[in-house]
């Protein structure tokens, strides 16, 4: 029940991370709302629906940093699981 708690609470971290590593000085979005859109769109839309709906591909984030993405916010929420259940709930 609490890994639920920790991901909800989380979200705001993971939306900074999310900033950091997409929101760069070269392609910088005017906003943050738009650096999380395309951050979905990547994440979301496959490959081949972007060429099939010819969606601009030059701003497409790599799938590396997604990856990146996606094991810094897994790492985070199971380090303050495994200190949570180490020292709150030993």
């Amino acid at each position: 029940m609490y890994w639920f708690c920790l991901i909800v609470l989380n979200v705001p971290v993971y939306l900074a991370i999310g900033w950091l590593l997409f929101d760069s000085k070269s392609n910088a979005a005017d906003t943050f709302f738009d650096t999380t859109v395309a951050v979905m769109k990547a994440i979301l839309i496959p490959r081949i629906v972007r060429v099939l709906l010819e969606i601009d591909d030059d701003d497409a984030l790599g799938l590396f940093e997604i990856g990146i993405f996606f094991i810094s916010c897994i790492a985070i929420t199971y380090g303050e699981h495994y200190l949570l259940s180490k020292h709150v709930f030993a």
